[in-house]
C-alpha cells in the first residue's frame, strides 16, 4: 500500500469508529453488526501500521474494545487515529 492509500485507509476507519459511535444504543443490531465487521476487517488490514504509529501502549485492546462498541473506547480509539493521521500530514508537510 502507498502512503496516501494508508492515509485514506485510516481515514475510513476513523469515519467507520464515528459511525459506530453515533449507531449505539439506537437498536439496528444488522447496522451495529455490519459496522463492527467492516471494521475489524479495516482494523486486521492498517494494525501493522497503526502499531508503529500509534501512542498508545495498549492499542490493540483499545481498538478490539471500541469496535465492541464501548464509547469511551471508541473515543480513544479516534484520538490516536487523529494522532496518526497528523503524524502522517506533518512528515508530508515537512517532505515538500
Amino acid at each position: 500500500m502507498t502512503d496516501k492509500e494508508i492515509g485514506d485507509k485510516l481515514r475510513e476507519l476513523d469515519r467507520l469508529y464515528a459511525e459506530h459511535a453515533n449507531n449505539q444504543g439506537k437498536g439496528d443490531f444488522a447496522i451495529q453488526n455490519k459496522l463492527r465487521i467492516e471494521l475489524l476487517d479495516s482494523f486486521l488490514a492498517l494494525k501493522p501500521y497503526i502499531k508503529k504509529r500509534t501512542k498508545l501502549q495498549w492499542y490493540e485492546p483499545t481498538y478490539n474494545y471500541a469496535i465492541t462498541g464501548n464509547p469511551e473506547y471508541i473515543e480513544a480509539a479516534r484520538e490516536d487515529l487523529a494522532h496518526i493521521i497528523s503524524q502522517d500530514a506533518d512528515s508530508d508537510s515537512s517532505g515538500e
